[in-house]
């Protein structure tokens, strides 16, 4: 089995992913690297391809792989993809899921953080300071199992941020419209009626995929109807939610707090330093909680990948794929 990369991976990525298959299919597969991550680059070594691994396709690469197989994204955010490319291919498009408890799990202490404001109090104790003033935020904490909690996108990893969530006895209330009212969601509600849902809600934590139709969706208009003192938590992708409308949320009062794993201004690709926002100074806010998109990172393992290793090696096996794009929704 020939498996092309099309975009650069780090060293321990690509030895994470040998591993794995050697695991189950040692000998019976190769992995290509091309000299460049460009187009040119990539048909020169795509003849013979079964597999395509990464987010870069277009039409000439596709015709270059005469023989593929897999085109499979190594995780589970869609919006770098070119659906266009893909119009009329009958190979089947994977994205991954197999981040999805931990980035869940990263959900579940982001929203706890803000509710007990541990991190800020966490940063007034290293200064010596107990609080005692209670200034700017007080040492009342919110308990999750009297919150009533939307989750906005119910998948992979929106249900079980809604599973983890109802545990502590918290209402939750699905947005999504494959979901169904039950064991986890008490209330579903189709995307179209998102304003009715948010207004019900303490929290609303936020995993839908970024599509064309989800860009922005997390506007003025949205903020407006939640309850004041709102928390909310984003562990989906930055631009589903309006940076100009969550600042002014949050300079308003009308959210309560704001966490996120996921930023407007990250730092490019071989960078490790950028501020959250180019805009707006979220850092200086202390109802406001920041990750720098680590969620799928775990010690032992590398999430992500595990679901393109299990795809590849069902592939090589004749088992069933799993994570298989829509193409015409783009996710």
């Amino acid at each position: 089995m020939k498996i092309v990369l099309t975009r650069s991976m780090l060293p321990g990525d690509i030895q994470y992913i040998k591993d794995g298959l050697d695991r189950e299919i040692k000998g019976q597969y190769e992995i290509v690297i091309p000299d460049a991550f460009s187009e040119e680059g990539i048909c020169a070594v795509c003849a013979g391809a079964d597999v395509l691994l990464g987010p870069f396709v277009t039409p000439a690469i596709l015709a270059s792989a005469k023989q593929l197989k897999l085109i499979q994204v190594p995780w589970t955010g869609m919006d770098t993809f070119d659906f266009n490319a893909v119009k009329g291919c009958a190979v089947p498009v994977c994205n991954t899921h197999s981040n999805a408890d931990s980035v869940a799990e990263m959900g579940i202490a982001i929203t706890l953080d803000l509710l007990k404001k541990l991190s800020y109090h966490d940063r007034k104790m290293r200064a010596g300071n107990w609080n005692r003033d209670q200034a700017p935020l007080d040492l009342k904490s919110r308990m999750l199992s009297r919150q009533t909690v939307c989750v906005l996108g119910f998948g992979n990893i929106g249900s079980r941020i809604g599973r983890l969530i109802a545990a502590f006895g918290a209402k939750v209330i699905a947005v999504d419209g494959h979901a169904r009212a039950g064991e986890i969601a008490a209330e579903v509600y189709p995307r179209n009626q998102i304003g009715q849902a948010v207004q019900k809600a303490d929290v609303v934590i936020c995993t839908l995929p970024l599509t064309e139709t989800t860009r922005g969706l997390i506007n003025d208009e949205l903020f407006a109807l939640m309850k004041d003192g709102t928390a909310f938590v984003n562990m989906s992708r930055a631009a589903v939610v309006d940076e100009d409308a969550a600042w002014r949320a949050l300079e308003s009062g009308k959210l309560g707090a704001f966490g996120s794993d996921v930023w407007w201004n990250a730092p490019k690709r071989g960078e490790s330093r950028s501020y959250p926002s180019a805009k707006h100074a979220f850092w200086e806010l202390e109802n406001v909680v920041m990750s720098p998109h680590r969620a799928g990172f775990v010690e032992g393992s590398l999430p992500h990948l595990d679901g393109a290793l299990e795809n590849i090696i069902a592939l090589s096996k004749g088992a069933g794929l799993s994570g298989v794009v829509n193409t015409s929704k783009g996710y």
